[in-house]
């Protein structure tokens, strides 16, 4: 179904969709532990969410990232700062664009401040050595040369632990 219209997912599925749908959505039952509609999928198909509050939400989105995806970009479209800053520390990603479209904007823009790239980097939790969108300064090599300084100043425990 990689890359097929609305229409043609709808016939292998046996289900007759309308010529200029664009998109189908349907109702998971569960996450991508469990139900496929919650794994990743490349064509026009959303799996939908029934959650009593924003908090269950958030969790159902976690289980998830976690069963497929960790690491990878999350949006989110609310005006609340309290939810925006739970789901930020609940979520394991290193992209989280917030009343933005998240296919084309967590590969950055001009309007969000994220390097653009089409290729973007999990971190650790997706099993990545980068967290941050891939851009040629890290396709190529730079030579790093350093003298050793005798009187550099080395900082005591105190100075490095102190905040």
């Amino acid at each position: 179904m990689v890359g097929q219209s609305a229409r043609d997912v709808g016939k292998l599925a046996g289900i007759n969709i309308p010529a200029d749908t664009k998109i189908i959505v349907v109702e998971a039952t569960g996450t991508g532990e469990t139900d496929l509609l919650g794994k990743e999928k490349m064509c026009p198909v959303l799996a939908a969410y029934r959650s009593p509050d924003f908090k269950s939400s958030v969790q159902i989105a976690k289980r998830n990232l976690d069963a497929e995806g960790k690491g990878h970009s999350v949006c989110i479209h609310s005006n609340n700062t309290e939810n925006i800053e739970y789901a930020g520390l609940s979520l394991s990603v290193s992209r989280f664009v917030i009343n933005q479209v998240c296919a084309s904007s967590d590969g950055g823009s001009f309007y969000n401040g994220l390097n653009p790239t089409n290729t973007l980097g999990c971190g650790s939790w997706g099993n990545n050595s980068i967290s941050e969108n891939l851009t040629y300064t890290h396709l190529i090599n730079i030579s790093r040369i350093a003298e050793y300084m005798p009187d550099n100043h080395v900082p005591t425990d105190e100075e490095l632990w102190t905040l």
